[in-house]
């Protein structure tokens, strides 16, 4: 494998126009790596604070996290991964995938993208493919279109985007943005319980709306407008087929594990395992909720239904049935989850409690001097703990990317977790 590398600022200006596949991430060191299989294929040329990089084959390249990145093409797939600063990528054949970068602007797409925790805003010229979002921290705008369906999950600022597919949305709408979404095929649109936001439905074949203190018992037809709260955003929905509110549902993943830890693994397991336990009980209540809210929703739409009193009443208790069994299998996976991070903290602890005595009785044995103790009978040996599931994983590095643990405290935890050293 050939790898050229060169030592640069905290920020340089990095260009690339790769003919392959492009793996790029960001990193604490101040200098700039590439590496690919063909030596032939990979050159590099610095001019003061500029790197600029070219390759006619599948290329990974390490950065700066705070270096200036312009994506010049890609041939290929494009992974882009922790990055802090200004992103602009003109044009990529493949898919693109970005994780934990900055501001980003991205010309032509023309496979499917999927971003997750943009520190900044997102602006699409045209993706040719399905789009994933979520976590985009300012505003996310496209200029042109999405050609696929979009999914926008959490933008903390404002946000205007169309689609040639459908458009799921689960929008928290802030006071003062604005929101426009038009789409070709359907749009669904989920909101919180105490959203405050003017919503405007100008085109849509037929709206079905089911929010709190709305009861919309059929479809309704557009041009269709409401005020949630004290309407302090203004949200436009336009869709040529048919146009769904809701409220949220939660999502039952270890993602809604929002755990903040101390400094040091030793001592940590009580105060990890609260924050578990309040958080478990806060997905039951959030269960229960949903629950209520889906099952009176399904009675709005089966009384506009025209089926008879037995077949309605049928259905509701199947579906009550069916939802009741969901979600008693969400609790039992979250309490599962709970139970084997206490397990794993408490004999991580054990074993840092173990590995403190030895070191005591090592200083005082060279110490030296006459000395008489009993000695302590040994701690019976720690049970070995079992290997660290996917989903503890992703807690351990949400928490990283959160800022909520450094880097080497992510390595303590994760390596007491395994039972290592």
């Amino acid at each position: 494998m050939d790898k050229q590398f060169t030592a640069t600022s905290a920020s340089p200006h990095v260009v690339l126009n790769i003919s392959g596949d492009l793996r790029l991430k960001g990193q604490d060191a101040s200098e700039v790596v590439a590496k690919s299989e063909d030596p032939e294929a990979l050159s590099m040329e610095v001019n003061g604070d500029q790197v600029v990089i070219r390759s006619t084959n599948d290329c990974t390249v390490r950065v700066p996290r705070s270096a200036v990145v312009e994506v010049q093409a890609v041939h290929g797939d494009a992974t882009i991964k922790a990055l802090d600063d200004g992103l602009s990528i003109d044009a990529v054949d493949g898919d693109l995938e970005l994780r934990n970068v900055g501001t980003t602007q991205i010309g032509r797409l023309a496979g499917d993208l999927a971003a997750k925790n943009v520190d900044g805003n997102l602006i699409i010229d045209n993706a040719m493919g399905e789009a994933t979002l979520r976590s985009i921290q300012g505003d996310f705008t496209t200029t042109g279109r999405i050609y696929g369906n979009l999914t926008l999950k959490d933008v903390g600022g404002s946000a205007k985007a169309a689609s040639n597919g459908n458009i799921m949305l689960h929008l928290d709408p802030a006071p003062g943005h604005v929101y426009e979404f038009d789409c070709f095929g359907n749009l669904f649109c989920r909101l919180p319980t105490d959203a405050s936001v003017e919503i405007s439905v100008p085109k849509a074949a037929q709206v079905m709306v089911s929010l709190p203190g709305i009861h919309a018992l059929a479809p309704v037809q557009a041009p269709y407008a409401l005020t949630l709260g004290e309407g302090d955003a203004q949200l436009t929905l336009t869709a040529k087929g048919n146009l769904t509110l809701d409220t949220h549902a939660p999502d039952w993943d270890m993602e809604d594990f929002d755990i903040d830890v101390d400094s040091e693994v030793n001592g940590m397991a009580d105060a990890v395992s609260q924050q578990i336990s309040q958080q478990v009980d806060l997905q039951v209540r959030m269960i229960e909720d949903q629950l209520n809210a889906q099952l009176s929703s399904l009675s709005m739409r089966l009384s506009g239904a025209k089926l008879s009193e037995n077949q309605a009443r049928r259905i509701e208790e199947r579906a009550r049935e069916t939802s009741q069994r969901a979600a008693e299998r969400a609790q039992e996976r979250v309490r599962r989850a709970q139970q084997r991070m206490e397990q794993k903290l408490a004999a991580a602890q054990r074993k840092m409690e173990m590995k403190a005595q030895a070191h005591e009785r090592a200083a005082r044995h060279n110490r030296g001097g006459w000395t008489f103790s009993i000695p302590t009978p040994p701690a019976p040996p720690a049970p070995q703990s079992d290997p660290v599931t996917e989903d503890e994983r992703l807690m351990i590095l949400r928490m990283l990317e959160q800022k909520k643990i450094g880097m080497e405290e992510a390595e303590q935890l994760l390596n007491a977790l395994e039972g290592k050293s």
